[in-house]
């Protein structure tokens, strides 16, 4: 597993979640329209960070998108 990979992906996913607050801190009244979008989004990313931990940036062109970024079948949720 590459850590500083690992840590790269999960950076994104942060950026991500970070960027729903503000927008949801910024215009409370718009959160029933963003977070349909943001928290997919966070979740892809995370599911990501994880099903890609082994191969780094190689899965993207060895693992079908669709399965990079699913919840990860190998954890026990």
């Amino acid at each position: 597993m590459n850590a500083d990979w690992v840590l790269a992906t999960l950076t994104d996913a942060l950026e991500a979640l970070e960027a729903a607050i503000e927008e949801s801190e910024a215009d409370p009244d718009a959160i029933d329209d963003l977070l349909p979008m943001a928290i997919p989004a966070v979740y892809a990313k995370l599911n990501y960070a994880w099903n890609s931990r082994e191969l780094g940036a190689q899965a993207i062109d060895l693992v079908d998108h669709d399965e990079l970024i699913a919840f990860p079948k190998d954890l026990p949720f």
